[in-house]
């Protein structure tokens, strides 16, 4: 009869460390619980502790964003216009001109000359009419000889503009904001056709 009314030693052990073993599991699953929500993710996904209040969230975004520093985008253009002659260079272009005007006299009379039958002919070719310089290599220059007044120049302008490395977009419906970093280098140099094809570097959500 006393053996029945009074547990073992055995018995008290065994309730004991089942129930101490009960608190360890729950006490290791709220750790985990909070732990996933601090840690980083699988694939680069960070999840911060919730927010209050959606001031207080963004403040954070904005200071996270400020930590990751600027990258700069840099664009080429290339501009022509035109530009009036300067006295110099109307010059040249007025003495080539006239070499090549010179050049066509010459190559003419000497093919006058290949062609004339007679001392007659010959004398005559010294008379013939200058033919117009067609297909000048002068830029502008056409069939009457006429020399430009202006010039085509070509100029590079490199517009440079600074992008953060780390953005976020407002999802209001979930109260929180979704966060990308880029993989660039903070303070590199990249082409505006290579933004677009920047590789994401993680992920990160702030929730309020």
């Amino acid at each position: 009869m006393n053996a029945l009314e009074r547990p073992s030693s055995l018995a008290v052990f065994a309730t004991v460390a089942a129930s101490g073993s009960v608190g360890l599991l729950i006490y290791a699953g709220f750790f985990y619980t909070n732990l996933r929500r601090v840690s980083t993710g699988s694939e680069g996904e960070a999840v911060s502790p919730v927010f209050d209040t959606q001031q207080q969230a963004q403040q954070e975004v904005d200071r996270w964003i400020q930590d990751g520093g600027t990258y700069t985008v840099t664009k080429t253009q290339r501009i022509q216009r035109s530009v009036p002659l300067t006295p110099q260079e109307r010059r040249r272009l007025e003495l080539l001109a006239d070499e090549q005007r010179r050049a066509k006299i010459e190559a003419s009379y000497e093919a006058c000359l290949n062609e004339a039958a007679s001392d007659l002919a010959k004398e005559l070719c010294s008379f013939q009419q200058t033919p117009d310089i067609a297909g000048s290599a002068v830029p502008g220059l056409n069939a009457a000889s006429e020399i430009p007044n202006t010039k085509v120049i070509e100029t590079l302008r490199v517009e440079r503009k600074d992008h953060p490395r780390r953005t976020c977009t407002l999802v209001q419906d979930y109260r929180r904001f979704n966060c990308v970093e880029f993989e660039v280098r903070a303070g590199a140099e990249v082409e505006a056709d290579q933004q677009s094809n920047l590789a994401i570097k993680a992920y990160r959500q702030f929730r309020f």
